[in-house]
C-alpha cells in the first residue's frame, strides 16, 4: 500500500481551542503518523503520513470543520516526501 505525506496549514480560529489535542486523537484513531504544531502566525501545521484513503479522510474532516470549537477559514495542502515516523505527536 502506497504511503503519502501531506503538510496542511490550517487558518482560522485554530489555536486555544484544543485543535492540536483533537487532531492528535483523530489521527491516532485513524492510524496516521506525523505531528501537529502551532505556528507563530496563529495557524496550525499538520504533517500526516498514511495511505490515500487516510489522507482523504483527514482532508474531509477538516472540510467539515475539524474539532469542536475550531473555526477553520481555509487550509492549504501540499504533498511531499514521506518522512520516517512511526507515531503521531503534538509538537511545541
Amino acid at each position: 500500500m502506497t504511503k503519502y505525506s501531506v503538510t496542511i496549514y490550517v487558518y482560522g480560529r485554530v489555536q486555544g481551542v484544543g485543535f492540536r489535542y483533537h487532531t492528535y486523537r483523530w489521527a491516532k484513531k485513524n492510524k496516521l503518523v506525523g505531528y501537529v504544531r502551532n505556528r507563530d502566525d496563529g495557524s496550525v501545521k499538520i504533517v500526516a503520513c498514511g495511505n490515500d484513503a487516510q489522507i482523504k479522510m483527514l482532508t474531509h474532516w477538516l472540510e467539515q470543520g475539524g474539532p469542536p470549537g475550531a473555526k477553520i477559514d481555509h487550509f492549504q495542502s501540499q504533498f511531499g516526501e514521506t518522512e520516517a515516523m512511526n507515531d503521531f505527536s503534538i509538537r511545541h
